[in-house]
Formats: C-alpha cells, sequence, structure tokens
C-alpha cells in the first residue's frame, strides 16, 4: 500500500484485514504510529534512560512505576528514544526479576496493555503486576510517545534494532537501575509478528514469546452484512483526522475511521465502554504495514524461535485456522513454522474478536498467559 492509497471496505471480514497486519507472513513489516500527544523530540541527548512525569504511578498505587525515554540509535534514523512505562512489584521477589516487554499492534500503542476502562479486568499490566512479574509497556519506534521519524523512513529492520538495545538496557540495568534476569516478549498482532524477525536477528534477546492475535495461516470467511458500507473507508490519512489535526502533517501516516474500532472485537462479548476507549486512544500506521512476502513455513523467520513461545487468538479472528478453530488445530497449521525447540503451546479464547485482552473474559484469558509465563521461565 502507497501512503496515498485509500481503502475501502463492504463488509466486516474486509475491515479487520485490512485493519489488521498484511496477511501474516515472514517479513512483515512494522507499521509507524504516534499518539494524540504533541510529537516527541527527534531525539534525546541524554545516554541514559530519561524519566518524564509519570500518571502511570497514579493507576498503580500498589506498584513502583516509571516513564521512560529510552535512547537508542538506529541506522537511517539516528538517535532517538522508546517511550515506555516501566512498573515491578515493590517488594523484590524472585518473579520480579522477569520482566515482560509488552509490544502492541498496529493502530494501538501503550494502552492496549493498560487500557484505563475497569483496570481490574482490562489492564493486563495490573494482571501481570499482581502476580509479581515485571513489564515494561512499550510504544515502538515510530508509535506512540517514542521518536516519530518520517514515515518514509522507517524499516522494519529499524524498528528490531531499536527493540534489541531495549532489551539489552533492560538485561544490564540501565533502566531506572533495575536488572532483569529474564525477558519475556508480549505481542500482539504486528507486535507480534515482529517477534518473527526479532528473533530471527536476535535469537538470544529473548527467553520466552507471548503471541496474540496473530497467526501464519489465515481463514477466509464468508461476508456478513454488518460491516461499513460500500463506500466507507476503513482508514483515512491521520492529518485529516480531528484527533490528529495540527500535530501530524506526514501524509504517509494513516488511521482508522471514525466509528471502526468495533470490527477488532466480537462485540456481544464486548464492554462499549472499552470499545469508546480504544476509539479515543487509537494511533495511526503506515505504508509499511503492507509491506510483506509470502514465505514457505521453512524460510519464516519464526523458525528463528527457539524458546518456549505461546499462541494466544480469539476463536471470532480470522487468525483463527480455518474451519472449527481449536488449540489442536492452531497447533497443526503453525507447528510449521516454528522450530521443535519453541515448545509451541496454543490458546484459543472463546467469544473473542483480535483485541483478545479487551473483551469480558479478559481475566481468564490474561490468568492462562501467566500461568503458562511461570512454568515458562520457571
Amino acid at each position: 500500500m502507497t501512503a496515498h492509497r485509500r481503502r475501502t471496505v463492504s463488509t466486516k471480514t474486509k475491515a479487520l484485514t485490512v485493519a489488521l497486519t498484511a496477511v501474516a507472513t515472514a517479513a512483515v513489516a512494522v507499521p509507524a504510529i504516534t499518539t494524540a500527544q504533541a510529537e516527541p523530540p527527534a531525539h534525546v541527548r541524554s545516554s541514559a534512560a530519561h524519566t518524564v512525569k509519570s500518571d502511570v504511578q497514579d493507576r498503580h498505587p500498589d506498584a513502583a512505576c516509571y516513564e521512560v525515554q529510552v535512547p537508542v540509535s538506529v541506522k537511517k534514523i539516528g538517535r532517538a528514544h522508546i517511550y515506555g512505562e516501566l512498573c515491578r512489584p515493590r517488594q523484590p521477589t524472585r518473579t520480579s526479576k522477569t520482566v515482560q516487554l509488552l509490544v502492541p499492534g498496529s493502530t494501538y500503542n501503550h494502552s492496549y496493555y493498560d487500557m484505563p476502562v475497569k483496570s481490574a479486568r482490562y489492564s493486563y499490566v495490573s494482571k501481570a503486576l499482581a502476580d509479581g512479574f515485571s513489564t515494561f509497556d512499550i510504544d515502538r519506534l515510530a508509535t506512540g510517545r517514542s521518536t516519530l521519524p518520517p514515515s518514509s523512513q522507517y524499516t522494519l529492520d529499524s524498528g528490531t534494532e531499536a527493540i534489541h538495545q531495549v532489551i539489552t538496557k533492560l538485561r544490564a540495568g540501565e533502566i531506572k537501575n533495575r536488572a532483569f534476569d529474564k525477558v519475556v516478549w508480549v505481542g500482539h498482532s504486528l507486535g507480534s509478528s515482529m517477534a518473527w524477525s526479532q528473533a530471527a536477528k536476535y535469537d538470544d534477546d529473548v527467553d520466552a514469546f507471548v503471541l496474540t492475535g496473530m497467526s501464519h495461516v489465515v481463514r477466509d470467511e464468508e461476508p456478513s452484512d454488518d460491516g461499513p458500507g460500500e463506500d466507507v473507508q476503513f482508514e483515512i490519512r491521520a492529518m485529516d483526522d480531528p484527533k490528529f489535526h495540527g500535530r501530524i502533517s506526514d501524509p504517509g501516516y494513516l488511521t482508522t475511521n471514525a466509528g471502526m474500532r468495533q470490527f477488532f472485537y466480537y462485540v456481544p462479548n464486548a464492554d462499549p465502554a472499552v470499545i469508546e476507549a480504544d476509539e479515543r486512544l487509537k494511533d495511526v500506521s503506515t505504508a509499511a504495514d503492507s509491506d510483506s512476502a509470502n514465505l514457505p513455513p521453512a524460510q519464516s523467520p519464526s523458525r528463528s524461535i527457539k524458546v518456549p513461545t505461546l499462541l494466544v487468538v480469539g476463536d471470532k479472528d480470522q487468525y483463527c485456522t480455518p474451519g472449527t478453530c481449536t488449540p489442536e488445530s492452531m497447533l497443526a497449521n503453525e507447528r510449521p513454522y516454528y522450530s521443535d525447540k519453541a515448545g509451541l503451546k496454543a490458546v484459543v479464547v472463546p467469544d473473542s474478536g483480535h483485541d483478545v485482552q479487551l473483551h469480558k473474559n479478559a481475566p481468564d484469558t490474561n490468568a492462562e498467559i501467566l500461568t503458562w509465563i511461570k512454568d515458562a521461565v520457571s
């Protein structure tokens, strides 16, 4: 997709296909995203993680939380920073030495994992902290409050390189002077497919992967009548959206049109307040998220993953396998794309669309994920 191309959709299935990544493939690229807040500076001058005024501490009063800007340096872009919210239990434990790196998907920022609606139910960060884990909830490079380069300059390589540097600093204790023994990557959608390329380039970075809302085998669905009209654009230029007016002038950034966030959900099992917050907190993407190539399983970068890996998909999500979707069918379809060392496991969330951690059964979903992580890193 080019920066100036427009998309129209006539069904829920088509809308969801557009809004998610391009077909889940090995060479998928990561989009650029920005929040509605003022654009951050082009680079961070400090050589250490810079702390900014925090409101994440207010959301998690029982933990020690910080908003930080982690300096990185990547090819073609130069010096930049990754924004993240680091939280850890106040009482150090063996579990708190494991940090979960939370990587959001396309048109999402860090709020996906810490949705400010009934936080006891919809905040994965809250659940992870309650189970004794530390979390680092980030905006990927060219997303949210992280450095926002010209859309034409952002590449998958720069995104993975930036996260590699963040992981290195987490292990070395260079972020708030807290060194972590283990790093677990928890991704959603593009944040999951990005893990495949990350592992191919930096196979020693991560101790376990939780990949939600993503698969290599994508099912086709019959058109339904509950999607937007034929002439309704699912995406528009961010600069034309009132939310981003005056904040984004790069025509290469796109965002979802008004009212389209509902297509990330199985609405009968979703809280309208969550969908409203999702709409309010939406972000943008660029043409980069359509840069993909279909590769056979043997050539997929996901085969570079050689640590425990959990797949989590909603049963109403297009990324659940064709036909009747079960954990067994997911494993049958996905195992060829991973090495045996991944010890692949799968969870299929009932009555859930693409945003598996933002449906009414989120507490059960998150509990299952956290139980698996405890076993994987013990």
